[in-house]
């Protein structure tokens, strides 16, 4: 059948041929015969440049997509490290070891007392929370430091977790944390901060006496926060003292193995994920006497252990002096090595949060030795609190330190170098790729 239309005639379709006409027919022979080969040319010139584009715009296709690849694969190499960080452990594992505030050498000892500390229960804004510290040391006495700690907890609005905001008096004077130690959960319906909050009290306390502490919620809205208590811990010199090596450690290690009926955890931490670095003192024998403070938030759960070298002490936790803060001294020089010594806290089946840890070693004698390691501690403290000056200036002013986007963790991200280099090698194939089909076109 000819091409032609189609009629409709009733319910029937009828084809509608072509005429043959022989005048249209013998113009279109004659426009056939007379057709311009110049316009045959042109039209393969215009086909040729029509397949050229189409090449181009299939390069462009199949660059794009070698970089679409590469992005995808860049992602899934990712993927791994934001998984690893995933919050059901944020905030309860021990993740945030105890920090060394001060090791030294002196002729003296180390004074530590919560006064009449206990715990306060919700404090709103414009509620005061006070504390008195009773201080008796030898005549003759002089304070090297004075420390307050101030252990805080459930810090919320409502049932939102929400940062303390807190302004503290010490004998009428007003001096601001030192540092501030906090941790949190980071997800779940218990996303509440808890923190202890050290400040140097060292020009307020010339000596034996009585001094007193108060502590205002000064946040905005409904903010409440709750005290565990507040330490004063003191080291002074004595010439009629003990010769003594001490170290120092604060912190705050929120820790949560709590267990279900069937002996799960509860918060996707177990008891070998909750431990605490609280000290690393590293020794040299002999030595006549060795005391451990150990000071724990929301402790009285005695499965929780004292771990020294390896050596177990369970019912640490004992609720004295009174649940919300455990406070165990004791002595441990018979588990204490010449060396490095390892001393940690694990929480087992309980929620608490290790705070601090001071250890005092009894000695016959200050040697050169250990007068050396002194001074050579103080140079060293010094240099890394310029160390932290300059880290600190340089994290505020990100342009001084070249550091164009501080934030950005592109560059740690496992398998980033690999991602780098496939993607430069993939790019350099793919242009070389374009550059070889030009040359044949």
């Amino acid at each position: 059948m000819q091409a032609g239309s189609i009629k409709r005639k009733g319910d029937r379709r009828l084809p509608c041929r072509i005429r043959k006409n022989p005048i249209i027919n013998a113009g279109c022979k004659a426009k056939i015969r007379h057709f311009d080969r110049t316009e045959k040319s042109r039209c393969k010139n215009r086909f040729g440049d029509r397949k050229k584009k189409l090449g181009k715009v299939g390069n462009i296709l199949s660059l794009t997509a070698g970089i679409c690849l590469l992005i995808t694969l860049f992602c899934g190499l990712a993927a791994p490290s934001a998984l690893a960080q995933s919050p059901e452990n944020n905030g309860y594992v021990g993740d945030k070891p105890l920090e060394l505030y001060s090791h030294d050498t002196v002729q003296g000892d180390l004074f530590y007392t919560i006064g009449n500390s206990y715990y306060s229960g919700k404090v709103y804004p414009g509620d005061v929370y006070s504390v008195i510290h009773n201080v008796n040391l030898p005549e003759g006495a002089t304070v090297k430091f004075a420390r307050l700690y101030v252990y805080w907890t459930w810090s919320a609005e409502g049932i939102t977790g929400k940062y303390p905001e807190m302004s503290l008096s010490f004998n009428g004077e007003s001096p601001e944390p030192e540092r501030e130690y906090s941790d949190r959960k980071g997800w779940g319906i218990y996303d509440y901060p808890t923190g202890t909050w050290a400040y140097d009290v060292s020009a307020y306390v010339p000596g034996s006496g009585t001094f007193s502490t108060e502590i205002e919620n000064t946040g905005s809205g409904i903010p409440y926060v709750c005290f565990d208590g507040v330490g004063l811990l003191i080291v002074y010199t004595d010439p009629n003292g003990k010769y003594m090596e001490y170290w120092i450690g604060e912190g705050a290690d929120e820790l949560n193995s709590q267990m279900d009926e069937n002996g799960n955890p509860l918060y996707y931490a177990s008891p070998n994920q909750t431990i605490c670095e609280m000290l690393r003192p590293t020794l040299q024998f002999p030595v006549r006497s060795a005391t451990l403070w150990t000071i724990i938030q929301s402790g009285n759960w005695e499965d929780n252990v004292l771990l020294i070298n390896g050596n177990e002490f369970p019912g640490i936790c004992n609720g004295k002096p009174y649940p919300d803060l455990d406070i165990d001294t004791r002595e441990v020089k018979d588990y204490l090595k010449s060396g490095e010594n390892s001393i940690l806290f694990q929480a087992v089946g309980d929620y608490v949060v290790p705070s601090g840890s001071f250890l005092v070693v009894e000695k016959d004698s200050l040697t050169e030795e250990a007068q050396e390691d002194s001074q050579e501690d103080s140079q060293e403290d010094s240099q890394t609190e310029d160390v932290q000056a300059s880290s600190e200036e340089n994290s505020e002013n990100p342009e001084a330190s070249g550091i164009e986007n501080p934030g950005d963790e592109t560059e740690s991200a496992p398998g980033f170098e690999l991602v780098s280099t496939l993607a430069f090698l993939a790019g350099g194939k793919l242009a070389a790729g374009h550059r070889k089909q030009n040359t044949r076109k």
